[in-house]
C-alpha cells in the first residue's frame, strides 16, 4: 500500500514529510530523555573565567564530607521579577550550587525556598538570621541567602548574597560546606598593639574613641578560632596552632623570647611590622602626632632567621604610586604619591600559593625587607616594588607629607624592594644563651625545653600594617541598615591565604578571587584612559605655560616703573601685550581641553552606534540569510531525492 501511494507524487511527498516530522519529534524526545538519564552530571562551561566550573580546592572540600549536608537556598522568586539584576544573579548562584550537588556524590542536597511575604517560609528565614531587603512600603522583603545544615544540627549561613562579592561566591559556599564537614577550627594566636580586634583606638584613649573589630579580623574569625595573647606574655599557649604578630611595639624581652621559642617549635608565624604606621599615627590626638614615631621592628629576631627590615626607611615607587588629589577646589590637581602603592599581579610571586591567584594589593608607606648575608634559610619573595623605586627616610613625612616634594626629589636606584617574604628552613634562636634576664630584677624564667635552632622554621614577614586597615582595602556601605565592607583589593585574601598556608590547610586559597559574570566595556574604558592621558598632558602643558608667563610678568614688573592713577596700576604696552597673549593662550588651551573631551564622547558614541547597528540589523540579517540558505539546500536535496525515485 505504501508503494502504491508513493507512485502518486503529491501523496508520497506529503506522507514522507509527515513521517519525517513524527520521526524527528520522537527522536528529539528520546534523545533528551536518554541524555538526562545518562549525562545528568555532564557540564560544558564556555564562560571566559570558567564561572560554572568548580575549583580543585572545592573538590578537596567535597571529599572531606562524611555526613549529608542540606543546602537551603532562600530566594524570593516572585518578588525578584521586578529586580532583574538580582534575578539574574539568583540564577547564577542556583546553578553553581547545583554543580556542588552533582559533584558531591549524593552528600549534598539542595532545597529551594521562596520566602513569600508574611508566610511561614519568611518566618523561617528570619529564624535562621537571613537578611531581608525591604522593597515596598507595605513591608515586603526580598530574601536571598543560604542555610547549610548537617545531621548533627550544626548550622552555617550566608545571610545575603551580595552581588559585589561575586568573585568570592565559590569561596563563600565552600567555606560554609567546609565548616560543617570540618567543624573544629584551628587556633590562631594574635599579639597586636593596634585595635585589630576592637577596643580603644590608642592607649589611654577616652571611651568615645572605641573602634569595632577590623574587617580582616572578622574574616579571619570565619576560618580560625582567634585567641588574643597579651603583649607581655612570658609564653605562648601550647594549643595555639599558629601565631600572628601585628605592629609589635615595645615588647618586653621575655615576650620576644616566647615568640622566638614558638618559631623554634616549627609552627607557623606571620609578622606585620611597619616603619611608619599611618593607621596608628592618625588615631592619635593631633598634638601627639609630630613627636610620635609610629614604627615597629623585630630585627632582633628576624636577623637570626635570615632577613631584616630596613630601619627607618620607607619604600617609594614611582610606577605603583597611587594618584591623589592635592589642593582645594579650583587649585586642586592630581599627582602620584610615591608612598601609597597599588601593586599589580606582575609584582607578585606566581609560583606561591599565597599570591598566585591575587590581582592587586594596596599598601601604604611600606618598608623594605633584605636577606641577611649569612642566612641559611630559604628566602622567597611574595611581592615587591617596581625597579623604579627608592628608600625614603621616615623623617621626611614625620611632620607633614608633601607628595609634590617627594615626587620632585625622587631618585630611583633601579632596584626592586621586597615588601613581603617567606622564610623557611634553618633558623637560629635569637636567645642562644637561654631565656633573658628579667628586666625588673625578679626571678629568672626557666625553660627546660629551650631550643637554640630549628630546621623547620616557617614564617612570613610583611613590612606594612596599614594594609590591614579597613580604609585601605575595603569600601564601607550601608546594606539594609547594616554596615558592610566591600573589598576593593585583594588584601583580605592575601592575609587569609597566608594564615591558611602556614596552618597547612590551603583548600580554600584559590577560591577567593574567582571571576565575575559582569562584562566590563573594555574598549570604552581604554578610550577613556587614552583621553584622560591626553587631557592630563594638555593640562600639564597649560600649567607650564602659566608658570612661564607669570615669571615673565614678574621680571617685567621688577624692571619697570609703575605709575598709579586713582590707586590702579598703569601697565606698559609690553606688559599689556603679555597679558593679552596670556589670555589668548588660556582660551586656546581651554579649547584644546574641550576638544579632547568632545573627541572622547564622539569615539564612544561611534562605538555605541556600531554595536547597535550590529545587534539590531547585522546579526538578525546574518541569521536570516543562514536560515534561507539551509532551507534552499534542504529543498534542493529533497527535489534531487524525489527525482531519483521517479527515475527508478
Amino acid at each position: 500500500m505504501l508503494f502504491s501511494l508513493l507512485k502518486n507524487d503529491n501523496t508520497s511527498s506529503a506522507i514522507l514529510v509527515r513521517f519525517a516530522t513524527i520521526a524527528v519529534i520522537i527522536l528529539f524526545i528520546s534523545l533528551n530523555t536518554l541524555s538526562n538519564q545518562l549525562f545528568s552530571g555532564a557540564r560544558l562551561d564556555l564562560t571566559e573565567n570558567n564561572l560554572y566550573t568548580l575549583n580543585s580546592g572545592t573538590f578537596k572540600v567535597l571529599e572531606t564530607i562524611k555526613e549529608p549536608i542540606t543546602l537551603r537556598l532562600f530566594f524570593s522568586d516572585k518578588l525578584s521579577r521586578d529586580i532583574a539584576p538580582m534575578r539574574e544573579y539568583g540564577q547564577r548562584v542556583r546553578e553553581i550550587i547545583e554543580e556542588y550537588v552533582v559533584r558531591s556524590n549524593g552528600m549534598i542536597r539542595l532545597e529551594r525556598v521562596d520566602p513569600e511575604p508574611f508566610t511561614d517560609n519568611e518566618d523561617l528565614a528570619i529564624l535562621y538570621g537571613l537578611q531581608g531587603m525591604q522593597i515596598s512600603q507595605a513591608g515586603e522583603k526580598f530574601y536571598f541567602g543560604l542555610v547549610a545544615t548537617n545531621s548533627t544540627d550544626d548550622i552555617s549561613t550566608i545571610p545575603f548574597f551580595e552581588q559585589n562579592r561575586e568573585t568570592y561566591l565559590e569561596y563563600d559556599i565552600s567555606r560554609i560546606v567546609n565548616d560543617l564537614a570540618n567543624p573544629k577550627k584551628k587556633k590562631l594566636g594574635l599579639i597586636s598593639s593596634l585595635p585589630i580586634n576592637g577596643g580603644l583606638a590608642y592607649p589611654d584613649a577616652p571611651a568615645s574613641e572605641y573602634v569595632s573589630p577590623w574587617e580582616i579580623y572578622n574574616r579571619l574569625g570565619e576560618v580560625f578560632e582567634i585567641i588574643s595573647i597579651p603583649s607581655d606574655s612570658i609564653r605562648i599557649p601550647e594549643d595555639i596552632d599558629l601565631l600572628m604578630i601585628v605592629h609589635p611595639k615595645d615588647l618586653a624581652n621575655i615576650t620576644k623570647y616566647a615568640i622566638d621559642q614558638f618559631v623554634m617549635s616549627g609552627k607557623g608565624t606571620i609578622f606585620f611590622v611597619d616603619p611608619y604606621s599611618e593607621v596608628e599615627r592618625n588615631a592619635l590626638p593631633i598634638e601627639q602626632r609630630r613627636t610620635y614615631i609610629p614604627g615597629s621592628n623585630l630585627n632582633t629576631l628576624f636577623s637570626n632567621y635570615g632577613a631584616y627590615v630596613e630601619p627607618g626607611m620607607i619604600v617609594g615607587d614611582r610606577i605603583s604610586g597611587r594618584k591623589v588629589t592635592i589642593g582645594r577646589s579650583q587649585n586642586s590637581r592630581v599627582i602620584t604619591y610615591v608612598l601609597w602603592l597599588s601593586l599589580t599581579k606582575d609584582l607578585m610571586n606566581p609560583n606561591n600559593l599565597i599570591t598566585n591567584e591575587l590581582e592587586s594589593i594596596l599598601t601604604n608607606t611600606p618598608g623594605g625587607i633584605v636577606r641577611s648575608k649569612d642566612a641559611k634559610s630559604k628566602f622567597e619573595i611574595l611581592y615587591s616594588s617596581n625597579a623604579d623605586s627608592m628608600l625614603i627616610e621616615r623623617f621626611k613625612i614625620q611632620f607633614r607629607p608633601d607628595p609634590t616634594l617627594l615626587l620632585s626629589e625622587f631618585q630611583s636606584d633601579q632596584a626592586t624592594k621586597n615588601l613581603a617574604v617567606s622564610l623557611t628552613g634553618q633558623f637560629n634562636s635569637a636567645f642562644i644563651d637561654g631565656p633573658p634576664k628579667p628586666e625588673d630584677g625578679g626571678e629568672p624564667f626557666i625553660n627546660r625545653n629551650h631550643k637554640i635552632e630549628t630546621n623547620k622554621g616557617n614564617i612570613l614577614i610583611f613590612a606594612d600594617t596599614d594594609m590591614l586597615s579597613n580604609s585601605i582595602w575595603t569600601q564601607k556601605q550601608d546594606n539594609f541598615g547594616k554596615e558592610t565592607f566591600t573589598p576593593i583589593s585583594d588584601n583580605g585574601s592575601l592575609v587569609i591565604n597566608a594564615v591558611e598556608y602556614l596552618s597547612g590547610g590551603g583548600e580554600l586559597i584559590a577560591l577567593r578571587t574567582r571571576g565575575t559574570s559582569l562584562r566590563p566595556f573594555i574598549v570604552v574604558e581604554e578610550l577613556q584612559k587614552k583621553a584622560e592621558t591626553a587631557y592630563r598632558e594638555t593640562e600639564k602643558s597649560l600649567q607650564n605655560d602659566l608658570t612661564i608667563t607669570e615669571n615673565k610678568l614678574r621680571d617685567l614688573q621688577r624692571g619697570a616703573s609703575i605709575a598709579t592713577q586713582d590707586g590702579a596700576p598703569i601697565l606698559s604696552k609690553e606688559q599689556a601685550d603679555t597679558l593679552q597673549d596670556f589670555k589668548d593662550q588660556i582660551i586656546n588651551i581651554r579649547k584644546q581641553l574641550r576638544d579632547v573631551q568632545r573627541d572622547l564622547r564622539v569615539d564612544i558614541e561611534k562605538l555605541g552606534l556600531m554595536l547597535k547597528l550590529y545587534n539590531i540589523w547585522v546579526a538578525p540579517i546574518l541569521v536570516s540569510i543562514s536560515a534561507v540558505l539551509v532551507f534552499l539546500m534542504r529543498r534542493r536535496k529533497r527535489i534531487n531525492h524525489l527525482a531519483g525515485m521517479r527515475t527508478k
